[in-house]
């Protein structure tokens, strides 16, 4: 009987699809084939050159290739930061084959970027005629299981197209940027189809593919895209300001389990840094972070997505655990000062190794409280939360002690002693500036 009944459920299904008329796609085809034709047009091809001065020439090398997805009719082009970095010529090429050359940006540079989130804005130059900007959708409102596209140029090739599913949402602790609230899929992604979109069956952009988890090089299951509503946000600040405003709080912070064995963990804070809005406030080491705005933290990711999404000069109230006893803790969130003196500095620190110090408010130590992934910093084993007591056989009391020696030193780090936990040790650099 089962026999039987599984012949007839064969034969009439091949009996369905042999009476399709040829050439006509099935509606499930359909919405993949309309979903990809709204955004194909929206889709260029970035291709880097690094250009070299040497005695009596130039020399110009290819350095990568890209995607990118055009957001406005005025030519913005949204991509990610690593697709950019490497070089400093450019050729974007748009989807008819039209060749064109991008903008220059008031900081020199054809490019303006959010390290944090891996996203970097071009301009096409001039005025370019049928630009068809991409159809944003509110990436908060995908779920796992939800059929999605990829638009890029993987190996360079233009124009392709992938499919699969949404594997999971508000991914983190990933490792490739600071701020991570990614949407991971099982959409073949390759090299270079970072900076092209993610689309749901509706033709809407829900992120931008950014990330491939892979050890060979080639796509291998997994992917990861920003969700479009972070894009948005960090295009319209970067558009507006040249830089994304971000609300700072001011501690450092570590997962913690709240009970042996148990599963739920919290957010322990391990310092306060000095003049921060969390000082001010009255936040104090050894405080467990239960709350933002009546949602429950349970990871750093989660109190750093929370934050990331609130404007600046909005109230927080944040609920702490102190000494057995729950404390609600009122503060407005406000963007991180930077001493002008000290402002130079800071910002070829962070550009040429990728670290970002504080100083914290009770002892006056000097620490470490960023490493972006890739960077001088990283490659040399700096990590966050470590404490620098030394810098170039200097020893260090203050971050601004550290800056003077660090201009003194030529704006160069050669050796660093550090404190980690409890064990002290030293670190003498080692400068590629051609790594990764």
């Amino acid at each position: 009987m089962m026999r039987i009944a599984c012949s007839i459920f064969i034969i009439g299904f091949f009996g369905f699809i042999a009476t399709a008329a040829p050439g006509i796609p099935d509606d499930f085809s359909s919405s993949f084939i309309e979903a990809a034709s709204k955004n194909s047009a929206s889709v260029v091809n970035i291709i880097t050159y690094k250009s070299e001065s040497r005695k009596k020439s130039a020399a110009i090398s290819k350095t990568g290739y890209g995607s990118g997805t055009i957001i406005t009719k005025s030519g913005y082009i949204v991509t990610n930061y690593h697709v950019v970095r490497k070089g400093n010529r450019y050729q974007i090429i748009l989807s008819d084959g039209r060749e064109m050359e991008p903008a220059v940006f008031p900081n020199g540079d054809y490019f303006i970027a959010d390290n944090k989130t891996d996203l970097a804005l071009m301009k096409i130059d001039g005025a370019a005629v049928n630009l068809t900007p991409a159809d944003f959708g509110d990436s908060d409102s995908i779920a796992p299981g939800q059929w999605v596209l990829a638009i890029g140029n993987p190996y360079g090739l233009r124009q392709s197209i992938t499919a699969g599913i949404v594997s999971s949402t508000g991914r983190s602790d990933v490792g490739f940027t600071d701020i991570e609230d990614f949407i991971q899929t099982d959409v073949p992604i390759n090299p270079g189809n970072s900076g092209g979109p993610l689309i749901d069956l509706a033709g809407k952009v829900i992120g931008i593919n950014t990330a491939i988890r892979t050890v060979s090089g080639g796509y291998q299951g997994i992917s990861f895209a920003i969700p479009s509503n972070i894009v948005s946000r960090v295009c319209r600040d970067l558009i507006r300001f040249g830089r994304v405003k971000r609300g700072w709080l001011g501690f450092l912070a570590r997962e913690k389990r709240r009970d042996i064995g148990a599963e739920k963990k919290t957010v322990e804070i391990l310092s306060v840094i000095k003049d921060s809005p969390a000082q001010v406030a009255g936040f104090e080491p050894g405080d467990h972070i239960r709350e933002v705005n009546g949602k429950e933290i349970t990871s750093l990711g989660s109190l750093v997505k929370l934050v990331s999404n609130t404007p600046i000069g909005s109230t927080l109230k944040i609920t702490v655990a102190r000494e057995g006893h729950l404390i609600d803790i009122s503060m407005k969130l406000r963007e991180k000062i930077i001493y002008q003196k000290i402002r130079n500095q800071i910002t070829h620190l962070y550009r040429r190794y990728g670290i970002e110090l504080d100083e914290n408010a009770l002892t006056g130590e000097t620490f470490v409280s960023y490493v972006l992934p890739m960077r001088e910093g990283y490659h040399n084993g700096l990590k966050k939360g470590d404490i620098v007591l030394s810098l170039n056989g200097k020893k260090i009391y203050s971050m601004e002690r550290f800056l003077k020696i660090y201009e003194k030193s030529g704006k160069t780090i050669n050796k660093i002693e550090l404190l980690r936990s409890t064990t002290h040790f030293s670190v003498e650099f080692i400068h590629d500036l051609d790594r990764e």
